[in-house]
This record gives structure tokens, sequence and C-alpha cells, in this order.
């Protein structure tokens, strides 16, 4: 297991889980990162957001917040 921030470029990932305050969860289920979304991820730059698209739409994932964001690889 290993998280969002952890992810490469290009790589297809299932959300297993998610840490945090209830805000946080809120938020994050609000623009459909739930846990079983499958994520691709599009660009992992380390002093930038990490751009992943899922569910036909391009998200950008703070660094702070990718780091609670637990995932696995689909292949």
């Amino acid at each position: 297991m290993k998280t969002l921030d952890a992810a490469k470029a290009k790589e297809r990932v299932r959300v297993s889980s998610i840490e945090g305050s209830v805000r946080l969860l809120t938020r994050l289920s609000s623009i459909g990162l739930v846990p079983g979304s499958v994520l691709e991820v599009v660009r992992n730059d380390r002093s930038r957001p990490v751009l992943v698209y899922g569910r036909d739409t391009l998200l950008a994932v703070s660094r702070k917040d990718s780091e609670r964001i637990e995932v696995e690889e689909v292949a």
C-alpha cells in the first residue's frame, strides 16, 4: 500500500482509504475521490499538486492531501 503522492505519472490506482478530518473527507467525496475510485495519475511533480484523472474529470490534489490518500495499483 502506498499514498497518492508516491504514485508515478501514467499509473492507474484505486483509492483504498482516506485518513483525515471530516472536513477533508467531505471535500474529497464532493469531488468524487472516495474509496474504490479508480484514478489515473497524470502528473506528479514533487513541488506541485498531484494531477489525477477520474470520473471524466481532471483533478488537482494538494501534496498535503495526497499524503492522506492510500492507493493500490490497478493492472
